[in-house]
């Protein structure tokens, strides 16, 4: 990823925008599934979109996101209807929703075969729990739509029961874990992951650090940074670790609160986002795939 680095932003979004295009370009059917996983309100509706907007340059909210709530309005939300992420979600990226109508796609050629799933983190699940949906759902087990929340209190023998049904054109390629800087690194959660995204799948993870504004001071984001790093054992590896801001009306509101736009673009988000969709889209980065499941456990479809 060096040579990005030297590039100016239009060339990189340019290159951006050819590996999209070519992504799996000869393996027709086929698609490029990202996991967006993290603790809720640590921004992973704001990292799709924001995704999205670092390509296109305008901003669609794909992914609904809203403000974080506390501990108290988290459980009385997540049972109700809420901004925060309850289901397991796929979402398209670059479908025709990415632009006006009557302006042409971004990306003619580009064949819609990028999807990303926000997975809802709910804060009360035991590590165990959480590690099974994770790796149930690399599995393609889960599908979408699925209100996970409603699982967090069955044991992992009646999560595997519930959900038997194998889709093994459903696989994952690539697990994001979302982190925000003013929070403590969630450790259970984070081995959690670990353990589900290693379970015979040994899928290639990405940490994204965000909200750095909100972080106290230097020295705490630094802790939290150093402490995340060791976390997930990606010390001194800067492709699979990222930080960045992201698209957000407390960082980039358009001026003008009544602009259909919302979102002014910014140059420096936009260039840490466009790099670590290099890293996603790096054709060299290869997950296993699952394994064949029990007979006891699922059926195929």
């Amino acid at each position: 990823m060096a040579e990005a680095q030297g590039m100016s932003l239009n060339e990189l979004r340019d290159r951006v925008k050819s590996r999209l295009t070519h992504t799996l370009h000869d393996q027709p059917g086929k698609k490029l599934n990202v996991l967006v996983v993290g603790m809720p309100g640590s921004g992973k509706s704001s990292y799709i979109n924001s995704m999205i907007m670092a390509v296109t340059g305008t901003w669609h909210e794909i992914a609904r996101y809203g403000r974080t709530a506390s501990t108290h309005e988290m459980a009385q939300r997540l049972v109700g209807e809420s901004r925060v992420t309850s289901c397991l979600e796929s979402f398209v990226m670059f479908d025709d929703n990415c632009h006006e109508v009557g302006e042409s796609h971004p990306m003619p050629d580009y064949n819609k075969n990028i999807v990303f799933w926000d997975c809802a983190g709910f804060p009360d699940a035991t590590e165990e729990v959480y590690s099974t949906i994770v790796s149930l759902t690399l599995d393609g087990r889960i599908p979408s739509g699925t209100n996970v929340i409603e699982c967090m209190d069955q044991t992992p023998d009646q999560l595997r029961s519930k959900f038997r049904r194998v889709d093994r054109q459903m696989t994952f390629d690539r697990i994001v874990f979302v982190l925000s800087a003013d929070k403590m690194v969630p450790y259970n959660l984070v081995e959690a992951i670990r353990s589900g995204a290693e379970k015979g799948h040994d899928v290639p993870f990405i940490v994204l650090v965000t909200k750095v504004d909100k972080c106290p001071n230097p020295h705490d984001l630094q802790q939290r940074v150093l402490g995340a790093q060791a976390a997930f054992n990606l010390i001194g590896h800067q492709g699979r670790f990222k930080i960045s801001s992201l698209y957000c009306e407390d960082v980039t509101p358009w001026p003008d609160p009544d602009d259909y736009r919302v979102m002014k673009p910014n140059a420096e988000i936009d260039r840490k986002l466009l790099n670590i969709w290099m890293n996603l889209t790096d054709p060299n980065i290869k997950a296993k795939p699952a394994p064949p499941a029990p007979e006891s456990w699922c059926t195929t479809s």
